[in-house]
């Protein structure tokens, strides 16, 4: 609660009570300090102002009747003195003009600081706006990171599952070349329209001194590759792993296998694979290529499985992946 001085009409919270005149006071218009005030303790009960004071100094005490000739000569005395001090009333009158002056500049600055306060309960209000945009704010930020959380829970996720999503992929490409573990892969045999793909590989197993016997043959066929339905190679599946890395290992050991070789049209050179799938065949391309790049001598298939040397003395590596060639590349 806010009360007004009652000597210079300033607003004030906290201030004086005259127990006489019951008017309020702030502390400098009552002439005394707060921690004064505060330390009266129970005498705020009977403190009074400086008008009160002076209204009870100048009550009669006594009656100035039947004075006698030594009373007389005091309150001449008395008089003498006071006489001396009016001397000096002039320069308290200017001594109060002064103080006028000052209390002049004092009103004109309470006009400033209620401009003053004026301002600051603008400004109160703005950190009052500001405080409740903060709030919104925070609201806001806290969605923020929840949703951030929620993403970065899903990014995990999304990561465990590409983790995933390559195992799987590894798996799938590993059964795939699984399947054909048995199969050899015979590219560059002119295409005849009466021809006996049997009869071609019996062939081609004489010139390498090493036939398959007909009865593991499981099947034979000609495919069209990838991109080129004209060309297609022929396909042989036997019924043993080893007869088939044997067979691809004789054909390797020959200098060079030509169509007119086997009693077919032309020189084209025939070449003998393991049979890889699309994945392992653009593998075994790269590969060659990173070989040459960072040095190293050879590079095979066997069982269907690519493999690097650096020298003939260097540990043999096997290539999977393709992270498994990044390794290799310095």
């Amino acid at each position: 609660m806010s009360f007004s001085c009652s000597r210079c009409g300033i607003e004030f919270r906290d201030g004086v009570l005259c127990s006489t005149c019951q008017l309020r006071f702030d502390f400098p218009c009552a002439g005394i300090t707060e921690g004064g005030w505060r330390k009266l303790g129970d005498r705020k009960l009977t403190w009074k102002c400086s008008t009160c004071k002076s209204s009870a100094a100048a009550s009669p005490r006594s009656s100035s009747k039947g004075l006698s000739t030594s009373d007389l000569d005091g309150i001449l005395s008395e008089l003498k003195h006071l006489s001396a001090q009016m001397a000096s009333l002039p320069t308290i009158i200017e001594n109060i003009k002064a103080i006028q002056s000052e209390l002049a500049d004092l009103k004109s600055m309470k006009t400033e600081l209620l401009s003053v306060k004026t301002n600051l309960e603008c400004m109160k209000s703005s950190i009052e706006f500001a405080h409740n945009s903060l709030d919104v704010l925070t609201s806001k930020t806290s969605k923020v990171e929840l949703e951030v959380e929620g993403l970065m829970k899903m990014e995990t996720e999304m990561f465990s599952l590409r983790n995933r999503f390559k195992e799987l992929e590894s798996y799938r490409r590993e059964c795939e070349q699984r399947s054909r573990m048995n199969n050899i892969e015979f590219k560059g045999v002119p295409e005849a329209k009466t021809e006996n793909l049997i009869e071609i590989v019996s062939r081609i197993g004489e010139l390498i001194a090493f036939k398959i016997p007909k009865e593991q043959i499981n099947y034979i066929a000609r495919v069209p590759m990838r991109g080129n339905n004209r060309s297609k190679n022929i396909i042989c599946s036997v019924h043993s792993r080893y007869i088939k890395d044997d067979f691809v290992a004789a054909a390797k050991k020959h200098k060079a296998i030509l169509s007119s070789n086997i009693g077919l049209q032309g020189d084209t050179r025939i070449f003998v694979n393991d049979h890889l799938t699309l994945d392992n065949k653009l593998l075994l391309n790269k590969t060659k290529s990173v070989a040459k790049e960072q040095g190293f001598a050879y590079v095979w298939v066997k069982s269907c499985k690519i493999l690097i040397r650096k020298n003939s003395t260097s540990p043999i590596l096997a290539i999977k992946t393709e992270e498994d060639l990044k390794k290799l590349i310095h």
